[in-house]
C-alpha cells in the first residue's frame, strides 16, 4: 500500500470518529450513494489498510463525510506541522514590516526635520 492510501485509510477513520459515525452507519450512508450495498467490515478493512477503496467510493466516502476528497488525502500531522511552520514565519514577517515601518516612520521624520531646518536657515539669511 502506498503511503497516500495509507494515510487516506487513517484519515477516513479520523474523520469517520469525528463526525461521530459508526462504521455501521458509514457503510449504510455509502451504500446509499453508491446505489449498492456496503458491508461494514469493508469500511472496517479500509480503515486497516486491508482493502483498497475504488475511486468512486473514495468520492462517496468525501461526500459522506461532507469534506473535499482532497482533505482524505492529507496527512493531518504533516498539515499541522506547516500550519505551525507558517505561523511562526508570519509571525517573523510581521516582525519584519513592524521594524521595516519604524524606519520608515524615523526616515520621515528626520526628513521633515531636515526641510524645517532648511527653511529655519533660509528664512534667517534674510534674502
Amino acid at each position: 500500500m502506498t503511503r497516500a492510501e495509507a494515510v487516506f485509510a487513517r484519515r477516513i477513520r479520523e474523520e469517520r470518529q469525528r463526525a461521530g459515525i459508526t462504521q455501521a452507519a458509514l457503510a449504510e450512508r455509502l451504500g446509499g450513494v453508491l446505489d449498492r450495498t456496503i458491508d461494514p467490515s469493508a469500511v472496517a478493512r479500509a480503515e486497516k489498510h486491508q482493502r483498497t477503496v475504488r475511486l468512486d467510493e473514495a468520492v462517496a466516502i468525501a461526500d459522506v463525510l461532507e469534506m473535499p476528497l482532497s482533505a482524505l488525502l492529507r496527512d493531518r500531522e504533516r498539515v499541522d506541522e506547516e500550519i505551525a511552520e507558517q505561523r511562526q514565519a508570519l509571525g517573523e514577517a510581521q516582525w519584519r514590516v513592524d521594524e521595516a515601518r519604524a524606519a520608515l516612520q524615523q526616515a520621515q521624520d528626520s526628513v521633515e526635520s531636515i526641510k524645517r531646518r532648511i527653511e529655519q536657515l533660509e528664512a534667517s539669511r534674510g534674502d
